[in-house]
């Protein structure tokens, strides 16, 4: 039984965190955020310095895929963007830790600046400076409803109307929202650096964290290569709050296969805890483990 191991308790204590370990990276980024929004009103040169845009990446300066993340272009632009770094940030960082968290965030910014740009060069947009952390947040939001599926969010419509939705939704709305602008051309709105967030949030997810790179999981397509190669199909169990278990059952048949299901998905969790203790595990982890506990005591 689960609950016989020892470590699978909460422990009486916990080891001393350092100060560079209590600091949260969204606020870090927050204050970033706003000491560059004040340099661009005491130098106008400065935005246009660091700003992206497609024909001065095409000519070498590559860097500008980085520094536009942290410009804006009114104080609304900054508030919202920092909003929705602290909210949906913070899951993020508290569920992946702190490098991958910032992975995520700026390789999701560098990724929409590319893809911006991309749409520049075969002349599908035009060729103006982009500011802001926006495709840097759309990653954020893409990873949070890719880990948290059926998470409800409430949020405010120009701050005033509240709207609650799941994550996933919320997901399909920005998808959307993103290709009709790109779609209706010159919206003053950089849609192509917002999808190439949340593509690469999605990838994200994917490839590093449901894809077993980072978490010790069994690989997504490896899942899906062993289910077209042994004739078997997968039944996904979908716990509350979003985290998604994998388990393996015969075709026609109702039952699933315990056995499977503890060794893709509790065995790693289990293995984990022994090495590093109960207080390793992110959200999506725990869920697993809660739900395999209540199976069992069925």
């Amino acid at each position: 039984m689960l609950d016989d191991r020892s470590y699978m308790r909460e422990p009486d204590w916990r080891p001393e965190k350092t100060v560079a370990s209590r600091i949260s990276l969204c606020l870090v980024l927050i204050i970033l955020n706003v000491l560059f929004f004040i340099l661009q009103n005491r130098s106008p040169e400065f935005t246009e310095s660091w700003a992206l845009r497609a024909s001065n990446v095409g000519g070498g300066e590559i860097w500008k895929l980085l520094t536009f993340q942290f410009l804006h272009g009114s104080f609304l632009h900054l508030l919202i963007n920092c909003l929705m770094i602290w909210f949906a940030g913070r899951q993020i960082e508290e569920t992946l830790g702190k490098l991958k968290f910032l992975s995520l965030y700026l390789v999701a910014g560098v990724f929409g600046g590319l893809l911006q740009c991309s749409l520049t060069w075969v002349r599908l947009l035009p060729d103006v400076g982009v500011v802001g952390a926006s495709a840097g947040v759309s990653g954020i939001i893409a990873a949070f409803a890719m880990m948290l599926w059926n998470r409800e969010l409430t949020f405010l419509i120009m701050f005033i109307i509240p709207v609650t939705m799941r994550a996933k939704y919320l997901l399909l709305v920005l998808v959307v929202i993103d290709v009709v602008g790109l779609a209706a051309g010159g919206t003053g709105i950089a849609h192509g650096a917002h999808l190439g967030g949340v593509l690469w949030g999605v990838f994200f997810v994917l490839m590093f964290v449901q894809g077993g790179t980072w978490t010790g999981a069994e690989p997504w397509l490896k899942r899906i290569k062993e289910r077209l190669n042994s004739g078997h199909e997968r039944k996904v169990v979908t716990i509350d709050g979003g985290a998604r278990a994998y388990s393996r059952k015969n075709l026609g048949s109702a039952s699933v296969e315990e056995a499977s299901f503890v060794e893709a998905e509790i065995d790693p969790i289990l293995d984990k805890i022994s090495e590093n203790g109960i207080q390793s595990l992110n959200d999506r982890e725990r869920l697993i483990l809660e739900q395999a506990r209540k199976n069992m005591g069925r």
